[in-house]
């Protein structure tokens, strides 16, 4: 398949490691100058590997970021991984919201993103803001979950995403003391 065609790299046996050509647009400012140069690849890496999650974050929930960053880091190689990347990290945020349901007791019934999250405002365990960021990335899930087109974003939209997702979940598993969850407010689970 042509690339032009495709719009990304055609991938072959001679091409598959080195770095996507798309890379060589990628150009980043220096702290300390000001300067703006080409990101190599050690840059791109140390900033992907930036972002951790807390060491509050349950360890299923740490494994698929993980793997969800790992891919984006070889997308310094396949641009599409971006995307693909970004799609697994909405899934991961669900994940996240489902474990963190589960935790404080949320009944059978709260068994849905939307339902889940709502749960969680109810719960104070999310703020307003927080809410409507989780609701904008429930909607960013089912866009990625039920595509009708190839979508390639771009690696500084990515990057500010897994930065995004990574604050999102570790703010969830923040330790909350019991007085401040409305629990007065929730169906108990049974």
């Amino acid at each position: 398949m042509d690339e032009v065609k495709l719009g990304f790299k055609n991938l072959s046996v001679e091409n598959w490691m080195n770095p996507d050509p798309l890379m060589g647009n990628l150009v980043m400012r220096n702290k300390d100058n000001g300067m703006v140069s080409i990101m190599s690849g050690d840059d791109w890496a140390l900033s992907i590997l930036e972002p951790k999650l807390a060491e509050t974050v349950p360890f299923e929930i740490v494994k698929l970021f993980e793997v969800a960053r790992g891919s984006m880091l070889y997308g310094y190689f396949f641009y599409p991984l971006f995307t693909l990347a970004c799609e697994q990290l909405t899934r991961v945020a669900e994940a996240a919201v489902t474990e963190k349901c589960k935790q404080i007791g949320a009944s059978k019934s709260v068994n849905t993103f939307q339902k889940r999250v709502a749960y969680l405002q109810k719960a104070n365990v999310l703020s307003e803001v927080e809410y409507a960021q989780w609701g904008t990335l429930r909607s960013l899930r089912n866009i990625a979950s039920h595509p009708d087109q190839q979508t390639i974003l771009p690696p500084g939209i990515t990057l500010g995403f897994v930065l995004e997702i990574s604050s999102l979940i570790n703010r969830l598993f923040l330790a909350l003391p019991n007085s401040a969850l409305n629990a007065d407010a929730l169906p108990r689970a049974g």
